[in-house]
């Protein structure tokens, strides 16, 4: 296990939570309509779900734990990291190419998987606004502020723009966008189809084909494998390690839950042979967990780890296959200028 890609929680990683910003919030002026507001987030967020995953060998945790307020807020500051150069180069890729994928789709509506604040697909809406007119654009996330932030941004910009958030998982989300009328382009930004196993990319490509009609699109960005060092630096950085510690105080307050996060360890580090990064939290001495509105409760070894998070580095032609096999022809890719990740368009073809 590399020593380099361990950090521990830290006094000062308190001071810096205590430093975020707190979200803003839409005004009564801006136009926004939120979809699934009334749903249990015992629905979203499924502890039986949870339950197995910690049961596994190797145990885990769902990324969507990531993406509570304190979360969301911290991913924001990963990408603002020298080191985290994914954000940067998508949103270059998007800011020199966002009219040529407007062009190749034609005038459509835009639904993105896991908005977060939809910095970048401002450039993408621009874009569309700016060839077709006013625009639809329905955002899936599971953090409702995350969507009330992402509406303020693109509503800033475009005020005519016709906003829906969609509160929920993927496949309820999408299940919900596909009832839009009209062409589509199907939005997942980040790398955020990295994050998935094998099995969850081939339910995603499965209900896109079957939910979404034939001549539809789906932009996907994602991270090209690369070298070593550029890949750990960027998932080894203060936010980083704060990002992936801080899930386990989102399991505490949502299951009233005991972790202790002064006693884990941040590991994240390359997979060479599985072409992935893998971020882990460490526990640093044996300990019992117990997740009380769970009834469900665990003991850990010291030194063993909990996966949080897979992200996928991927060779384009594999990828390209992948999407083939699922009825998704490959139109167009997109690389920044360091050919570190890549942004791609393809179409449904086959039902």
């Amino acid at each position: 296990m590399p020593s380099r890609g361990s950090a521990v929680f830290c006094s000062g990683c308190i001071d810096m939570l205590r430093r975020l910003p707190s979200k803003r919030k839409l005004d009564g002026r801006q136009k926004c309509t939120i979809i699934g507001a009334d749903i249990p987030e015992t629905e979203i967020f499924r502890g039986d779900l949870l339950i197995q995953s910690l049961s596994g060998s190797p145990r885990s945790i769902g990324s969507m734990y990531y993406y509570d307020d304190t979360g969301s807020a911290l991913f924001e500051r990963l990408c603002q990291e020298d080191s985290y150069y994914l954000f940067r180069a998508e949103r270059e890729i998007l800011a020199h190419h966002a009219k040529s994928v407007a062009d190749m789709t034609g005038p459509a509506s835009i639904v993105e998987l896991g908005s977060g604040n939809a910095q970048k697909t401002t450039l993408l809406m621009n874009a569309y606004m700016e060839n077709y007119g006013p625009t639809s654009y329905a955002a899936i996330d599971v953090n409702r502020s995350i969507l009330e932030e992402a509406a303020e941004n693109l509503l800033s910009i475009t005020p005519d723009l016709n906003f829906t958030g969609i509160i929920g998982v993927y496949q309820t989300g999408l299940e919900q966008a596909a009832a839009v009328i009209g062409p589509k382009l199907l939005v997942c930004l980040g790398s955020s189809v990295g994050n998935m196993y094998d099995d969850e990319l081939h339910d995603l490509l499965h209900s896109i084909r079957s939910l979404f009609a034939l001549g539809d699109f789906f932009l996907v960005g994602i991270d090209l494998d690369k070298n070593s060092d550029i890949l750990e630096a960027a998932y080894n950085n203060q936010s980083a390690i704060l990002t992936n510690l801080c899930v386990l105080q989102h399991l505490n307050w949502r299951f009233d839950g005991n972790f202790n996060v002064f006693q884990f360890r941040h590991v994240a580090f390359h997979n060479k042979s599985l072409c992935r990064m893998e971020a882990h939290v460490e526990a640093m001495q044996a300990q019992s967990v117990n997740l009380e509105k769970l009834e469900f409760s665990f003991c850990l070894e010291k030194g063993e780890m909990i996966r949080t998070e897979i992200m996928r580095k991927v060779n384009l032609h594999t990828f390209n296959e992948t999407f083939m096999n699922h009825g998704l022809n490959p139109v167009h890719h997109w690389t920044d200028s360091d050919r570190r990740c890549a942004v791609c368009l393809f179409q449904i073809v086959d039902k």
